[in-house]
Parts: structure tokens; C-alpha cells; sequence
């Protein structure tokens, strides 16, 4: 399994697997489509940093990462936003090797540390990511959101 950035060519089979993730999660009125991809995944400063994971058979995961900050702190992280592999895949290091490359696009980027986040009933993508070396985190309050017209 090679862990790669994604590039134009992968971005159908990318599309279906952010589908396929949201209707794990039951989120079946995504509107992302092939051009927001193409629009926040492709380019010399993209939005959203996508790695995908290919074997011979073609691409079997992906992970999409956002940048964060601690601003007070003067430093950086990633967020692991998105990370799926495929159902027949799962519990074959895959997503460590995401991870792990995800690791290593935060240090090329000076980041300090990785976020991921998972469904509270994901039982076993949290033992997977504690297994991975991450902690668990209690910090923060309510988060609040504003819709821009």
C-alpha cells in the first residue's frame, strides 16, 4: 500500500469514497462534488491537503487535512478531518500509514501537533487512534457557527 497526495486522475474515486464515508455516518445530503474537490484539493496552496492510500487495485482510502492553530501558543496543527478506508480494507494498517504520512505532512509544515475526531459510538476508530498514539481530548467549550450569504 502506497500512501500518496492525491492528484487530479484520483479525485472520481476520492468523490465516492467521501460519499461512502457520509453515509456510514448517515450524512446522505452531502453536496461536495468533483469540482469542490478539484477546487479545495488541487494546486500549489489547496485548502484541504488530501492523501490517498493505493494498492494494485486502485485507491482504497484517503485522508483530508486542515490546517489549525494555536495562536496564543505560536503553533501550528493539522486536522485529520476525513479519514476512511475502504470496508474489506479496514484493520490492515491503512489507516496507521495514513496517519503516519499525515504526520509527516504536519512536520514538513512546522505543525506541532495532529487532531482527529471520530462519531462517539466509533468504538473502535477511537481504540484505533489511542493504539496510534493519540490522547484523548477534554479541552474546549461549546463551538458555535455562523452561516455567510
Amino acid at each position: 500500500m502506497k500512501i500518496r497526495p492525491m492528484r487530479v486522475d484520483d479525485i472520481p474515486a476520492v468523490h465516492e469514497m467521501i460519499l461512502a464515508l457520509g453515509a456510514y455516518h448517515g450524512d446522505l445530503d452531502a453536496a461536495v462534488t468533483p469540482e469542490t474537490i478539484l477546487r479545495d484539493g488541487i494546486g500549489p496552496h489547496p485548502w484541504i491537503r488530501f492523501l490517498v492510500a493505493e494498492d494494485a487495485d486502485g485507491l482504497q482510502g484517503y485522508a483530508a487535512l486542515l490546517p489549525l492553530a494555536k495562536i496564543a501558543d505560536g503553533i501550528r496543527g493539522v486536522d485529520i478531518n476525513h479519514m476512511y478506508v475502504a470496508e474489506g480494507l479496514r484493520r490492515q494498517g491503512i489507516g496507521r500509514k495514513l496517519i503516519d504520512a499525515a504526520t509527516d505532512v504536519a512536520r514538513t509544515l512546522g505543525c506541532a501537533y495532529l487532531f482527529i475526531g471520530t462519531a462517539p459510538d466509533n468504538i473502535a476508530a477511537q481504540e484505533a487512534y489511542l493504539a496510534c498514539g493519540f490522547a484523548r481530548w477534554t479541552d474546549g467549550g461549546p463551538r458555535f457557527r455562523l452561516p455567510i450569504a
